[in-house]
C-alpha cells in the first residue's frame, strides 16, 4: 500500500498561525486606508459647503445668518433656546447652492416668520412658550438626511435627534457634521454680529481678545469684513453627532451652538477641539440644553464632553473622529486639517475674523 501525501497536523497549524499574523499586519493597514478614505471625502463636503457659502454671498452680498432669531436681542439668552420658533439656518438656505432646490423649494425658507416681529425683553432664562405664531413651515427638511453634511468618519450621524420633552414639536432631525463658526464666545454674545471682548479668566483675556464671528444669530458677515484674512479665518469646522438621540448635536437644519454651530474657546474648561474635559455640573466642555441627561465623565472620555448643568445652547467646541484633528474650512474655500495640538490662542484667532491680531501658525 502507498502512503498518502498531506498535511501534518502541525504543518497545518504553522499555516493557520502564518495566515493569522498576516491577517493583524494587514488590517490596521486596511483601517488606515479607510480613514484615510473618509477623511479624504470629509473634506470634499466642506471644500464643497465653502463653495456654496461664497456663492450665497456673492449673490446676496454677504454670507447666511448661522441662525434667524428675530425676536433675540443682543447679548440675549432667547437666541440659545431650542424650544423657541427659530428658523431656518444658514445650511438651510444654502441648499440651492449645493443643488438641492427641490429641498429647498419645499423649506420654503422666505415664508419665515410669516408674522410681524415681536422682540422680547432681555432675559436669562426661558421662561414659557414665545407668542408669536411664527410660521414653522420649513422644519419639514430637517428629518432629510444628506451626504454633503456627513462625514463618514462618524458612525453616529445615522441616529437622529429627538428631544425627550418633544420640543422642538417634530421629532427625529437629521444629523450633520460641520458646523459654522460664531466666534469662540458664548452664542448670545455674538448676536447681530457683534463683537465681544472676552471678560472670562483665561487665555484670551490676558491676550486681550475680541471675538468676532463670521457668522452668527441674524448675521452673516461680508467676505469684505473678514479683515484678518479669509486665508486666517475659519468659516466651517467639523462637529460630532451626539452619542444618544437626546443629545442635540450635530443636527444640520439647527442653528445652535453644537447642532450647526461652533463657538467654543474662550476659556481652560473648553479650549481647542476634540478635549475632554466635561462631564461635571461644573463648567466643562459644550454648554448645552438640558445637558444633566446625556452629560456624563463617561462621553468626556470619548470627547463628546459637556456641562452637567447645561440649560440651553450656549457653546460648543469643534469635534471629530479622525486621528488628531479636525477638517475646517477656512474663509478663502481652502480646507485644512487643524491639530488637537493648536494652542487655545492660536484656535481663537482662527475662529474670529476681526481680532486684530497675527494669527499663529501652530495648527
Amino acid at each position: 500500500m502507498r502512503a498518502r501525501k498531506g498535511f501534518t497536523l502541525i504543518e497545518l497549524l504553522v499555516v493557520i498561525a502564518i495566515i493569522a499574523v498576516l491577517i493583524g499586519l494587514l488590517l490596521p493597514a486596511v483601517q488606515k486606508v479607510r480613514e484615510a478614505a473618509a477623511r479624504s471625502q470629509c473634506q470634499n463636503n466642506l471644500k464643497q459647503i465653502g463653495l456654496a457659502l461664497h456663492n450665497y454671498a456673492n449673490a446676496n452680498g454677504s454670507l447666511p445668518p448661522a441662525s434667524q432669531v428675530p425676536y433675540a436681542n443682543v447679548n440675549d439668552d432667547s437666541n440659545n433656546d431650542f424650544r423657541g420658533p427659530f428658523g431656518p439656518n444658514w445650511a438651510v438656505l444654502i441648499l440651492p447652492q449645493l443643488e438641492q432646490d427641490n429641498l429647498y423649494n419645499l423649506a420654503n425658507p422666505m415664508s419665515y416668520p410669516g408674522v410681524a416681529v415681536t422682540h422680547v425683553t432681555k432675559q436669562s432664562k426661558f421662561t414659557g412658550t414665545y407668542p408669536f405664531g411664527y410660521n414653522e413651515s420649513w422644519r419639514v427638511v430637517g428629518s432629510q438626511p444628506l451626504k454633503v453634511f456627513l462625514c463618514p468618519s462618524d458612525p453616529n450621524n445615522s441616529n437622529p435627534f429627538t428631544d425627550p420633552n418633544t420640543n422642538p414639536p417634530a421629532g427625529g432631525w437629521a444629523r450633520g457634521n460641520y458646523g459654522a463658526t460664531a466666534g469662540y464666545e458664548d452664542y448670545d454674545h455674538q448676536n447681530g454680529g457683534a463683537s465681544y471682548q472676552t471678560s472670562a479668566a483665561g487665555i484670551p483675556q490676558q491676550n486681550g481678545m475680541v471675538s468676532s464671528p463670521v457668522m452668527s444669530a441674524n448675521y452673516g458677515a461680508r467676505i469684505t469684513d473678514i479683515r484678518d484674512g479669509t486665508a486666517n479665518t475659519i468659516m466651517v469646522a467639523e462637529l460630532r453627532a451626539g452619542l444618544t438621540p437626546i443629545d442635540p448635536r450635530g443636527v444640520w437644519a439647527m442653528g445652535f451652538s453644537g447642532s450647526s454651530i461652533v463657538n467654543g474657546g474662550r476659556a481652560s474648561y473648553n479650549p481647542t477641539p476634540n478635549n475632554l474635559i466635561g462631564g461635571v455640573a461644573a463648567d466643562g466642555g459644550d454648554e448645552l440644553q438640558n445637558g444633566a441627561a446625556y452629560c456624563t465623565p463617561d462621553t468626556a472620555a470619548q470627547g463628546m464632553g459637556c456641562t452637567t448643568g447645561g440649560t440651553i445652547m450656549t457653546s460648543a467646541q469643534s469635534r471629530s473622529l479622525h486621528t488628531g484633528g479636525v477638517n475646517c474650512c477656512f474663509a478663502d474655500g481652502s480646507v485644512h486639517f487643524v491639530k488637537n495640538s493648536v494652542s487655545q490662542l492660536t484656535w481663537v484667532q482662527l475662529l474670529s475674523k476681526n481680532d486684530g491680531q497675527t494669527t499663529g501658525t501652530d495648527y
